[in-house]
This record gives structure tokens, C-alpha cells and sequence, in this order.
């Protein structure tokens, strides 16, 4: 097989590839940040799932039975109350037995908060509260209520149901003013602002993957002769796109806790918040790399390193011939990946149709460039090929040893002319030669055949 030569790039071009591939990267970080504010802070069902992942951590969920706690005393005269119910000799306990019950139902609110009944009154709160916020960010004029265009968090029912619990009667729940237990997650000034950027991340989320994709595709096609290797690139931009993206997470988690945690008892809920809510920008980070990942071993497959070519050898017969052999195995493999589902893009539809429609392309190509390679290696073949490395191996391993503990190569007996291989049959010698130099190159040829190979063409005669 003739080797074929390939012009070398132009320098501009090369250039011009490389700017191509450091813009398609930082389009990949910035698509992933795109992605995961459309999913997370766009998408209602979403919002609520987070908000219920936080209600169920240890440290969350203490500070809103705090928060629920202090809602009751402030806007219900517990010492009043309990005063009303002692004697009069008694009113000077009042004051204690407030404060010790107020002990008593943060203890029992964080107990009840765990049951799923106020789990899920939580949820739907947030959810209504999600709903209002992506409403009011899309300029919809039916999402205006009494409080304007400031989105709030109404966690009302959940703190007239814990009152109920905690033994209060009717009367107090009655006492318990309108506007009690309303967070303020955005007020009325912060909206105009939102309402221009919605707009743009809805149209990013979509854009920017495309087009992060459509760069690294015209990077490859611009390198005529290296683009497998400018592939392998582009697999490693989506690599790094995922981990500088989590590198910053890390970092911005930081600065954020630091700016919540007000107080040392504040810091593990502040962490827990920050670790869940952008728990799905961590997923979208590592689906870029693991998507990298396979891009940069395919292109390893296709390569010249001598390893590369050796597994491309093994697998040629089946690759070749076997066409259902091969694309079953891949099937295969891609149904225990789903299964498996180590990020949640493999348990989504369009990427996984996705990931088989580049896993079947770049099988395809696969057997059309070991077709072209070892177009007529058979399965015995390759089984002789192993055969001979294990013999190899085996001499190695039982070769007599020097005194430094490396094995001593024995000498080969001298070659006779009987017992020569004879040379490649058919030719000139420069295609004989090119024909050991390709199986040489595929591993069919150790360093030393392929040397006693060449002393066996002749060399043509001079033409007088």
C-alpha cells in the first residue's frame, strides 16, 4: 500500500484552525452556563425539585423551621397566650414557658418539615412561585398580582398547617396575620432587567450548543491530512469547556457561601443551597466532558501510534466482514451506557439519539479505513499474529537473566538460504519494500522481520 502524501497546511491555516478551536471551546463554556439557567431557573418543574432537595437536607431544613418558628412568634402572642392560660398567681412564668416551647417547636418542625405531606406543600409553594417568576420575566400581563411584579415565595399554608400541629387552637391560627410567612425572592426594580435577559437565555441555550458543535465540525474541515487530529482537539475543547466550568463553580461557590453565611450556624445550610442548586450545572459540565471523551479515543483508534494500529488489526476480519458482528457490539454497548446512566443526558432523548448517531457514523468510517488498511487479514491471521506475540512474550519471560536481573536475549541461529522466507511476491522492489513497510507499520512485522524481509528483495538491475 502506497503511502499518500499530503500537503501540509498553510501557516494562515493553521492559525486560522487553532483561533477556530479556542473560540468553539469558550462558545462550549459559555453554552453550558446558557443550559443550565434554562433548565434550572426557566423551568418550574425543575425549580421544585430543587427546592424539595433542599427541604430534605439536615442543615436546610433546620433553618426553615427556624424561619417558620420565628414567623409564629412574631405574628402571634405565644406569652400572651400562655399567660391567659395560667393562673394569675403563675404570670410570672409566662415569659419562660414561651421560650422553652419555642425550643420545643424547632425541634418538632424540623421533624415535621421530614413528612412528606409538608414536603410537598413546599414544593407546590415553590412551584406556584417558579411559575409567577418565569411568568413575570416573559412579560406576561396576567402574572401581576397585589405585590406588583415582585416575585414572592407564599409559605403561608405551610406555617398555619405547623401551628395546627404544634397544638395551636383555631383562635391563634386566626391571629395569624395575611401577609405571614412571604418571602420576597425578587422585588418590583429587579423585573425590567430580568425581562430583557430571558429572553436572550432562552435563545442561547439553543444557539450556543449548535453552535459550539458547527465550530469544531468547520475546524475539521479545514484540515485536510490532520484532521484526525484536529478532531481529537475538539474533543479535548469539550473537556476542558466541562471542567473550567466546574473549576468555576467551585470557585463562585465559594464567594456565594461566604456572602449567605452571615453566621457561623448559617455556613452548612448555605453550602447545602449552593451544592443542590447548582448541582445541575455540575451535570451539564460533565456531560460535555464525557462527551469529549469518546471523540478523543476515536481519534486514538484512527491513528498511527503503534498501539492504535495494532487494535485496529485485531478487530479488522470482524470490522471488515462482519458488519452485523460490529454494529451489534456497539448496540450493545450503547444500550448498557443508557442503562447504566452515569449523567442525566444519557437518560434524555435527544442526546441519546445523539450519541447513536456519532457512534454509527464513527463506526462506519472505522471499517471503511480498515477495509482500506488490511483488505485481505483474516481471523487466522490475526490469530497466528497473537500466537507469535505470546511465543515472544513467553521467550522473554524464560530467557536466562544477567547478574543485574535483565533478561539476556538469546542469540537467533543463523538464517540458511533454504530456510529464508521468500520475498513478497510480484512488482517492482519500491512496491515490494512499500508493501513490508505497511505491514510493518501494522504490527504484522516485528523490527527484526522486517529487516531480514528487505535483504530478501532483490535489487534491480541497471538498464545499460
Amino acid at each position: 500500500m502506497a503511502t499518500q502524501h499530503v500537503s501540509p497546511l498553510s501557516t494562515g491555516r493553521r492559525w486560522l484552525v487553532r483561533g477556530i478551536l479556542v473560540l468553539a471551546t469558550v462558545v462550549g463554556i459559555a453554552a453550558i452556563f446558557a443550559v443550565w439557567a434554562n433548565r434550572q431557573v426557566l423551568d418550574a418543574d425543575n425549580w421544585a425539585d430543587t427546592s424539595s432537595a433542599l427541604l430534605q437536607h439536615d442543615a436546610v431544613r433546620t433553618q426553615v423551621a427556624n424561619y417558620l418558628v420565628d414567623q409564629a412568634y412574631s405574628n402571634v402572642d405565644v406569652t400572651g397566650e400562655v399567660r391567659a392560660a395560667l393562673p394569675p398567681r403563675l404570670d410570672p412564668l409566662a415569659g419562660p414557658a414561651a421560650n422553652a416551647l419555642r425550643q420545643l417547636a424547632e425541634r418538632r418542625t424540623d421533624r415535621l418539615l421530614d413528612r412528606p405531606r409538608v414536603q410537598q406543600a413546599w414544593e407546590e409553594a415553590n412551584r406556584l412561585t417558579a411559575q409567577q417568576f418565569i411568568n413575570i420575566a416573559e412579560g406576561d400581563s396576567r402574572a401581576i398580582t397585589v405585590n406588583g411584579d415582585a416575585v414572592i415565595l407564599d409559605v403561608r399554608a405551610v406555617l398555619v398547617d405547623l401551628v395546627r400541629r404544634l397544638g395551636g387552637s383555631g383562635k391563634l391560627v386566626g391571629k395569624i396575620p395575611p401577609d405571614a410567612g412571604r418571602i420576597k425572592i425578587m422585588s418590583a426594580d429587579q423585573v425590567s432587567g430580568l425581562q430583557n435577559s430571558v429572553s436572550a437565555v432562552r435563545g442561547l441555550s439553543a444557539v450556543l450548543p449548535f453552535l459550539a458543535v458547527a465550530l469544531f465540525a468547520l475546524a475539521v474541515f479545514l484540515s485536510p491530512g490532520r484532521r484526525r487530529r484536529v478532531l481529537a482537539y475538539a474533543g479535548g475543547g469539550f473537556v476542558i469547556a466541562g471542567i473550567v466550568v466546574l473549576v468555576g463553580r467551585n470557585i463562585a461557590g465559594g464567594y456565594v457561601v461566604d456572602s449567605l453565611a452571615t453566621t457561623a450556624s448559617v455556613r452548612p445550610a448555605a453550602e447545602a443551597s449552593w451544592s443542590i442548586g447548582s448541582a445541575m450545572l455540575r451535570d451539564v459540565a460533565q456531560a460535555a466532558i464525557i462527551m469529549g471523551l469518546p471523540v478523543m479515543l476515536a481519534a486514538w483508534v484512527a491513528g498511527p501510534m503503534r498501539a492504535a494500529v495494532a487494535v485496529r488489526r485485531a478487530a479488522a476480519p470482524w470490522l471488515r466482514d462482519r458488519p452485523g458482528v460490529s454494529y451489534g457490539v456497539l448496540a450493545a454497548v450503547l444500550l448498557l451506557v443508557v442503562a447504566w446512566g452515569p449523567i442525566p443526558a444519557t437518560r434524555m432523548v435527544l442526546p441519546v439519539l445523539l450519541m447513536v448517531g456519532l457512534a454509527t457514523a464513527g463506526l462506519a468510517t472505522l471499517r471503511h479505513q480498515v477495509a482500506e488498511e488490511f483488505p485481505d487479514l483474516t481471523t487466522a491471521d490475526v490469530g497466528a499474529s497473537f500466537r507469535g506475540g505470546a511465543s515472544r512474550a513467553l521467550r522473554v519471560a524464560s530467557a536466562p537473566r544477567a547478574g543485574n536481573g535483565t533478561a539476556v536475549a538469546a542469540s537467533p541461529p543463523p538464517a540458511t538460504p533454504a530456510a529464508a522466507t521468500p520475498p513478497p511476491p510480484g512488482g517492482t522492489r519500491v512496491e515490494q519494500l512499500e508493501r513490508l513497510a505497511a505491514l510493518h507499520r501494522s504490527g504484522a512485522l516485528s523490527d527484526e522481520e522486517f529487516a531480514a524481509e528487505k535483504t530478501l528483495v532483490p535489487r534491480e538491475e541497471a538498464v545499460p
